[in-house]
């Protein structure tokens, strides 16, 4: 989905109805609103990949639309900072997460491995005695 040109989004809402009371109030308020959503969600939801309904509205009020919803604009350099640090290698993490990881990937499948070892050991042994 995506909004026609010279239009941009300012808000996405979880169902349209929510986002067609939004599209209301801004043209209430004298500006132009769209809202954009997959027509297959009431049809097919198990269908469509993206559920969300996008308010559209022209490029240049944006911010006085999203002023009139009362919605924050997002800020570009928060945003690359919150994915900088949610992107933490795995060597960055503190030391007793590292080693409970460690400990979680051979605690669950280590029995497994021990058990499939024995019985293989005891299948050859079996074939060639």
């Amino acid at each position: 989905m995506r909004p026609l040109p010279g239009m941009v989004p300012i808000a996405e809402y979880a169902s349209r109805w929510e986002a067609d009371v939004a599209a209301a109030r801004l043209r209430e308020a004298g500006y132009e609103a769209t809202v954009i959503f997959d027509p297959a969600t009431d049809f097919a939801p198990h269908h469509v990949t993206e559920r969300l309904a996008m308010v559209v509205v022209r490029t240049e009020v944006a911010d006085i639309a999203a002023e009139v919803l009362g919605l924050e604009r997002s800020d570009i350099e928060a945003e690359h900072l919150d994915a900088a640090f949610h992107q933490r290698r795995f060597a960055d993490r503190p030391t007793w997460v590292r080693y409970l990881t460690w400990t979680l990937v051979i605690a669950i499948p280590g029995p497994f491995a021990v058990v499939g070892l024995w019985l293989m050991w005891t299948a050859l042994q079996g074939l060639f005695p």
